[in-house]
């Protein structure tokens, strides 16, 4: 029997973000075996009775130390060697990276690395931030230079790693992001009762967070009646932003209301009038398919990863990254707009793009596997 280990950072992601890819999988007759950390009770409970095989492996994600790296690999070695899979299927850099190490050499394993964004791998505010950066390019070239096929979710990832020469072109692939489930995040009106800015990410500056409480104070002064609702976990990472800051001092300061973690985004999506993401760069958002799904209008800056989800001023805006003054511009005018008509075109091409049955066919045809 065929077999794949998917293997992450977050033991979470594999049902929030890969669950219909297992699936696809399993009815093709694949054993799944999937390794990572942090996985919730309920998620875990969704894999084992799809049968996939979990084991929870300790890794920091933000720990870039060589000792644990390397114990890292060896561990997942071990493992790889024991169940002796088709394919190693990793995302996000830490796994990528400690994936294609472990799997080199091993005959049997074609490594699959998915690059979901760029992260903060190409910062370089200080000389230590530069020299990590540096290093860490260098382990992702080898790492991406024993990969099998390469898997990028925005173009213009994709042409950043070719430009610096991480990978050659002949192992570079592209899918539209990680796509959506059509059927789940379905659409639903737009409430006329009240009108609400919503974002949901991880608490850290490089989400525009801090940019969008500035342009939530500018556009109360007008529309006191907008309310803007921001939701996610606090990050443990140099560019976190306290939770206690936003919950207990935004409020007043901004007028922005913290909802705290969201475990059913598609309930809170539906009761938004329009998704914002601010980010200074992504994969492909995954929040903002999902609202896009529902049927919600988006303004999302115009950096990589995130312009491929605005068709500007027909199901959204793109508005330029850290800019606060002209951002906010496109928040008056959105409330001034038919947003139920912009909900409507985002569902629609969310449907031509991004629906995730399409996106994994295209995964397996990149990996040659005839799907059922």
């Amino acid at each position: 029997m065929k077999s794949v280990i998917f293997y992450c950072g977050d033991g979470n992601s594999l049902v929030n973000f890969r669950l219909e890819l297992i699936k696809l999988f399993i009815r093709n007759r694949f054993k799944v075996y999937a390794f990572g950390p942090y996985i919730k009770d309920h998620n875990l409970t969704k894999l084992s009775k799809l049968g996939v095989v979990y084991e929870s492996t300790f890794m920091e994600r933000k720990n870039v130390n060589p000792l644990s790296f390397l114990n890292n690999i060896l561990s997942l070695r071990r493992k790889i060697r024991k169940i002796k899979p088709d394919f190693i299927f990793s995302y996000t850099h830490k796994p990528v990276v400690v994936g294609a190490f472990a799997a080199a050499f091993i005959k049997q394993t074609k490594i699959i690395s998915l690059i979901t964004g760029t992260g903060h791998l190409f910062d370089d505010h200080n000389f230590k931030v530069k020299f990590r950066k540096f290093f860490g390019l260098l382990v992702f070239k080898a790492a991406l230079f024993v990969s099998y096929k390469v898997i990028f979710q925005n173009p213009d990832n994709q042409k950043l790693f070719l430009s610096l020469g991480l990978v050659s072109k002949q192992k570079s692939y592209l899918v539209n992001g990680s796509g959506v489930d059509l059927d789940l995040f379905s659409f639903s009106r737009i409430p006329e009762d009240e009108f609400i800015f919503l974002c949901l990410a991880r608490l850290i500056k490089s989400k525009g967070l801090i940019e969008l409480a500035k342009i939530a104070k500018l556009i109360k002064q007008d529309f006191p009646n907008v309310r803007f609702l921001i939701g996610g976990e606090e990050d443990f990472h140099e560019d976190g932003i306290s939770l206690n800051e936003i919950r207990y001092q935004w409020p007043s300061k901004y007028g922005i209301e913290y909802i705290g973690y969201v475990d059913d985004p598609l309930a809170v999506m539906r009761m938004c009038s329009v998704y914002v993401l601010l980010s200074y760069n992504e994969g492909t958002p995954r929040s903002v398919l999902e609202a896009m799904s529902v049927g919600r209008p988006i303004i999302t800056t115009d950096v990589s990863g995130c312009r491929e989800t605005v068709i500007h001023k027909k199901n959204g805006y793109l508005v330029p990254v850290k800019n606060v003054d002209e951002a906010a511009e496109y928040f008056r005018k959105i409330i001034h707009d038919d947003i139920a008509t912009m909900g409507q075109e985002s569902r629609r091409f969310c449907k031509s793009k991004y629906d995730v049955h399409n996106v994994n066919r295209e995964i397996f045809n990149i990996l040659e596997i005839n799907a059922r």
